[in-house]
């Protein structure tokens, strides 16, 4: 696991466990524009590493505005498809209300682009899965 890169809320990896795959390990939200700024970066990692697998740790992340989360489904995901990602894992939010919004934001942009969605618990399977990899190996 490769650093890539930390905001003040959020550290960006790269895997290269038979795919690239980004991992995105998710701290307390900070502000919108910090937010939008580490996203900004992520999409310039998943052009650089031509990285078709992503893992949303949200586990530890805080209240979220809706519109960055809106902004999420409508801009961020079509790009990072145009960009060739094509699996998306996540290990979902402790904050209920975050799985909720996460959840109402995202499901419409997904469902009309070549990106799959899963909701994970265990990180290592994230990673496989994200990777394609099968479970038992």
């Amino acid at each position: 696991m490769l650093h890539l890169a930390s905001f003040p809320f959020v550290t960006f990896y790269l895997h290269d466990i038979g795919c690239n795959a980004l991992e995105a390990v998710w701290g307390d939200y900070v502000s919108s524009s910090f937010f939008r700024e580490a996203v900004q970066q992520a999409i310039s990692f998943v052009r650089q590493h031509q990285v078709s697998g992503w893992v949303a740790d949200d586990r530890r992340l805080g209240p979220m505005e809706r519109e960055d989360l809106a902004w999420v489904g409508l801009e961020v995901l079509p790009a990072l498809a145009a960009a060739g990602l094509r699996r998306l894992a996540m290990l979902e939010s402790d904050d209920w209300l975050n799985r909720r919004l996460i959840e109402e934001e995202y499901t419409f942009p997904v469902e009309s682009l070549a990106i799959e969605v899963r909701h994970f618990t265990d990180p290592r399977a994230a990673r496989r899965w994200a990777c394609g990899l099968p479970e038992d190996a």
